[in-house]
């Protein structure tokens, strides 16, 4: 997440876009860091409060204070603070987990003096323990040692250059005790629009955890360390539902002929500019070949040029209806409709 500061300096500039090796894909792969809008209708809403949720133990607590934190450092929303939301709610005889349905939400919004309110509740929070036994085949010494036809023991050399008897081995099936844990953890909000009454958002984050060990053989995290990693995962989740946020693009390139793989090696560095002069020069040489245009059309998506890159990427798929080349033209597609809503939501921001 962006500081405050950082935020709006992101937003102002648009989608950010960084070509990084994957590794193992070294000559074929880049990752692409782009800007995408909040996934939830978000017009219109600047100052927001997030109660408690409801859920076993402090979970629902847990989330609130989560929730607040991301939205807080995204910068983009004003929150009002946990104290003065308790503050005024006692006020009013509403606790902080008080608000449990549209009603009670516009209720307290209006106190509360917020274009939306945030609640729901943690649906799932179990995390449960199980054993069992399983045969393996497993080498063990016989307590016998190799022999020759002559019947003398065999020795094999040691690391430091010494002699040891070359010890008997024999594969048998042993019992071992397994034990595995598994948890899950499921996280349901809602965002109500105080002045309609109108549901903006309903959604649920979920994530579990599952790892085996054992017995004697290994460790498995504390119970409680594992529902607060998936209570987190969760509320990550929430969060880029509600602010615009960076997600990373994984595109593939095309190599083969010369001109093509010198631009992958430009693009590799990061020097976008110089690939699209290389492919471009390739185009022009080749007009044939689909592999050219598709290349083309990664470097103006790199450099921010999404309609050239449109149309470089639908030239590759009438050249040649390869599902990486449709696949590439459906997402620069996808990404000009994300940032038109990024776009949209800037402005309602900086209209407010």
């Amino acid at each position: 997440m962006y500081s405050r500061k950082q935020f709006g300096m992101v937003l102002l500039l648009g989608s950010l876009l960084v070509g990084l090796l994957l590794p193992g894909c070294a000559s074929k792969k880049a990752t692409l860091k782009v800007m995408v809008p909040a996934e939830v209708d978000v017009q219109g809403v600047k100052r927001i409060a997030v109660v408690d949720f409801r859920g076993p133990g402090n979970s629902g607590q847990a989330v609130a204070s989560l929730l607040i934190s991301r939205l807080w450092e995204s910068g983009f929303y004003t929150l009002v603070e946990r104290s003065e939301l308790q503050r005024i709610l006692e006020e009013h005889a509403m606790g902080m987990s008080g608000v449990v349905d549209v009603n009670s939400a516009v209720e307290a919004g209006k106190l509360l003096g917020v274009d939306a309110i945030i609640f729901g509740e943690v649906t799932q929070y179990n995390v449960e323990d199980t054993k069992e036994h399983r045969k393996v085949k497993k080498r063990v010494w016989t307590g016998e040692y190799e022999r020759d036809a002559k019947g003398n023991i065999i020795y094999e050399k040691t690391l430091f250059g010494g002699k040891v008897k070359k010890k008997k081995y024999k594969e048998v099936f042993v019992t071992e005790e397994v034990l595995t844990r598994s948890a899950t953890v499921a996280v349901a909000f809602r965002m109500v629009d105080v002045r309609t009454g109108q549901i903006r958002a309903s959604r649920q984050a979920m994530h579990s955890f599952n790892k085996s060990v054992v017995s004697g053989k290994g460790k498995l995290p504390p119970k409680g360390e594992v529902l607060n990693l998936l209570l987190r995962q969760c509320v990550d989740d929430i969060a880029r539902m509600l602010v615009p946020h960076e997600k990373l693009v994984t595109v593939k390139f095309e190599g083969g002929t010369k001109g093509l793989n010198q631009g992958i090696e430009l693009a590799k560095n990061g020097l976008w500019d110089k690939a699209l002069e290389v492919w471009l020069a390739e185009v022009r040489r080749n007009p044939g070949d689909p592999r050219g245009w598709y290349n083309l059309g990664i470097a103006y998506e790199a450099l921010e040029q999404l309609d050239k890159a449109e149309k470089a990427f639908d030239k590759a798929v009438s050249l040649k209806t390869k599902k990486l080349y449709i696949q590439a033209l459906k997402r620069v597609r996808q990404r000009k409709r994300e940032l038109q809503k990024l776009q949209q939501q800037l402005q309602d921001r900086a209209n407010q």
